[in-house]
């Protein structure tokens, strides 16, 4: 008997190529090798992903698509020419969920929320001719999740991915993650998040969570947990996540952290004034104090951990000013990579419903204008500064962060604090990744840049630390 195909398509946006173009920055689509473990045996699963390789049409039973805010008109494209040849097509995923009435009219069902609760649901009701429209996930305890089927992924991918928790209390304004995920911290159990990460491929792997040691004494257990077993295990691979500054309060963790492999850690700083935080309700950094910044980032750097740290620019308190404060903050301060973009209100957050009702959204050509959302394009009217002077304003900040005197300048100093090699060069291979995702955006100086040019082979200095 005939196995019947699923093909899930992961797409990219034609508009904004940005992490693409560096495989430092592709990250696998783990919710596709969820799918796959929660799909039947008498079916066929395959992945197309853009990241390498431009979507060709290929026959299948039924279509699985998902996307972010940005490459969700993309997936919308792709699913256009399945419906077209009476292929049913299912759209899941943040944008989608967040948008379920605009998804529809793209697909013949839409799943919103997490997948795992409903996804046997879509293949039998398929299998019977009877899909319905909308797929309404449930967030259930992560005491029992399916194992992510990593057989699936392009080979090519530098980085393995997986995850230790889902949940985030805070809420922030700007952020999806709570309409999502809820605000519940939920965490999976230790043992199977050490089996899959011995299951990953690569030598150096990414936990997608939003925080990997949570707020609590027993989220913070859990977390150390996790990294004693891939001590006693005798993993030895690489990794990096995200945390709040409270990471850097735990020095047991961070020392425990970086003898299980981590190098890098992402910390939401967003802004270094109290009024910017107020205006992106980042209760947690206003609390934690602004004035304390480097000497939590001195905290996690001297055990040989780089920080790389996210701010947003043109949130409402900024002025023309506050925006170059925020990069003279980025060029002093003891980060040792930096992300950086330009205040995005994402369907789902407050800071959309905010801006809508208040009718400052400049880009509302939906689905076509969602590929605008992506942190590089202004989307919005600002408060305090003409939209054309923000954004000039941005492409000088972008060539002055990213070019080659303050890449190699953070590279140093990251050396001489963390005395790792590995740390230092994913560091500058992060910064060299966000300056290369702004290429099109400079008129001059459009060099690609390449960690072998300026400091030698990266697979060498890698070498000497394992």
């Amino acid at each position: 008997m005939r196995k019947k195909k699923l093909l899930l398509i992961n797409p990219t946006s034609n508009y904004r190529k940005g992490f693409v173009r560096s495989e430092f920055s592709r990250y696998q689509p783990l919710a596709y090798g969820i799918i796959s473990t929660l799909t039947p045996d008498n079916w066929e699963v395959e992945i197309v992903d853009e990241n390498f390789e431009k979507f060709e049409y290929k026959d299948a039973d039924l279509v699985g698509l998902t996307g972010y805010t940005s490459t969700i008109c993309r997936a919308y494209e792709i699913a256009d020419i399945y419906l077209k040849k009476n292929i049913s097509v299912v759209i899941g995923g943040i944008h989608a969920s967040m948008r379920p009435k605009e998804a529809i009219n793209y697909a013949n069902s839409v799943v919103v929320g997490e997948v795992e609760s409903c996804w046997t649901d879509v293949i039998t009701d398929f299998e019977n001719d009877s899909l319905k429209q909308f797929y309404h996930g449930e967030r259930l305890s992560l005491k029992e999740t399916p194992k992510i089927d990593y057989s699936l992924f392009n080979s090519q991918y530098l980085f393995g991915s997986t995850y230790t928790t889902r949940g985030c209390p805070f809420n922030c304004e700007f952020c999806t993650v709570t309409a999502f995920n809820g605000g519940k911290y939920r965490m999976r159990t230790v043992e199977d998040v050490l089996d899959e990460i011995e299951n990953i491929k690569q030598e150096k792997f990414f936990f997608i969570d939003d925080n990997i040691i949570g707020y609590s004494k027993s989220s913070k257990e859990h977390a150390s947990q996790i990294f004693q077993g891939m001590i006693d295990r005798g993993i030895k691979k690489h990794w990096w996540s995200q945390a709040s500054l409270n990471f850097a309060d735990e020095e047991n963790l961070i020392k425990l952290a970086y003898k299980s492999g981590c190098r890098t850690i992402f910390i939401g700083i967003e802004a270094e004034t109290v009024e910017g935080l107020k205006s992106t309700n980042k209760q947690l950094n206003a609390k934690y104090g602004v004035d304390k910044y480097n000497s939590a980032f001195r905290k996690i750097r001297k055990h040989g951990i780089a920080v790389l740290g996210s701010f947003i620019f043109g949130i409402d308190s900024d002025n023309e000013q506050d925006l170059i404060n925020r990069k003279e903050f980025i060029l002093s301060a003891e980060v040792d990579c930096y992300q950086s973009g330009i205040l995005t209100p994402l369907p789902g957050t407050r800071t959309f419903e905010r801006m809508e009702k208040e009718n400052r959204l400049t880009k509302t050509n939906f689905p076509k204008d969602w590929e605008y959302y992506s942190v590089v394009d202004l989307t919005w009217k600002p408060s305090k500064i003409e939209s054309e002077r923000l954004t000039e304003v941005m492409y000088e900040i972008w060539k002055e962060i990213y070019g080659k005197k303050a890449l190699m300048k953070k590279f140093m100093s990251t050396l001489r604090t963390t005395k790792d090699i590995v740390s230092s060069t994913w560091a500058l291979t992060t910064n060299i990744t966000y300056r290369n995702a702004f290429l099109e955006l400079f008129e001059e100086g459009k060099e690609k840049f390449d960690i072998e040019t300026l400091i030698g082979p990266f697979d060498k200095m890698f070498d000497k630390n394992k």
